[in-house]
């Protein structure tokens, strides 16, 4: 189909034959006041980083504050952790952490850790009884958590941070654990996807080996006569 301008670029000059094509006018260069005010955002890269301290922290901090808030009306166990808690995870060199960066600015976070006494709400005795040959050469990782800025949600970072985050304990034939929410599980279909990374990796297998369910009961009155 034809743009609707394009007979405004046909030179008036020329008349054109039969079978002649019409001479098009050369297109003019872009705009560099336009390219200025869209410039071409860097690539998004990953690196794994032991500490992270100081104003990096405090970014990392705001995209993990981001997407874990909202949990605290959609899920019963505490997903939104204290800034200091956090941090100190950071500052942590036990606690691996896979980072996105956005030219010199982080914009992703991935953490997973093999030192089981990292992560309080674990049962690190549980994980060692069903893993022990994975146990005995500390080859039993737990993700903590993966966090994305905002502006960089729906797009691939996500996914890179996670499939590299599997792929450490899978460079040492190790087991990762971790796990999620009832309402992303669902809002997700989380169980179809954890196979579907897992599908990724040669000979992997993929368990839910573990699934806590809160019960409320309502009890608007006692006991009869009591």
């Amino acid at each position: 189909m034809t743009p609707p301008d394009a007979a405004s670029t046909i030179s008036d000059d020329v008349d054109a034959g039969p079978g002649e094509a019409t001479p098009i006018a050369p297109l003019a260069p872009p705009d560099q006041s336009i390219l200025d005010a869209h410039p071409t955002p860097p690539a998004v890269t990953t690196t794994i980083e032991s500490v992270i301290e100081g104003h990096d922290a405090e970014l990392l901090w705001e995209a993990y504050r981001l997407n874990f808030s909202p949990l605290e009306e959609l899920a019963i166990l505490q997903h939104l952790y204290e800034r200091e808690e956090v941090l100190a995870e950071l500052a942590n060199p036990r606690i691996t952490k896979l980072v996105g960066w956005e030219g010199d600015t982080p914009v992703g976070l991935a953490m997973l850790t093999n030192h089981l006494e990292s992560v309080p709400q674990i049962s690190p005795r549980y994980l060692r009884a069903k893993y022990p040959d994975h146990a005995a050469a500390d080859r039993i990782y737990f993700g903590i958590l993966v966090a994305v800025s905002p502006e960089h949600r729906g797009m691939t970072l996500f996914n890179r941070l996670y499939m590299e985050m599997w792929n450490i304990p899978a460079r040492e034939g190790g087991v990762l654990v971790f796990d999620i929410c009832e309402f992303n599980r669902m809002a997700f279909d989380t169980d179809s996807l954890v196979q579907r990374i897992g599908s990724n990796f040669p000979s992997a297998t993929v368990e839910t080996i573990d699934r806590q369910t809160w019960y409320a009961a309502e009890l608007p009155h006692p006991l009869p006569g009591t």
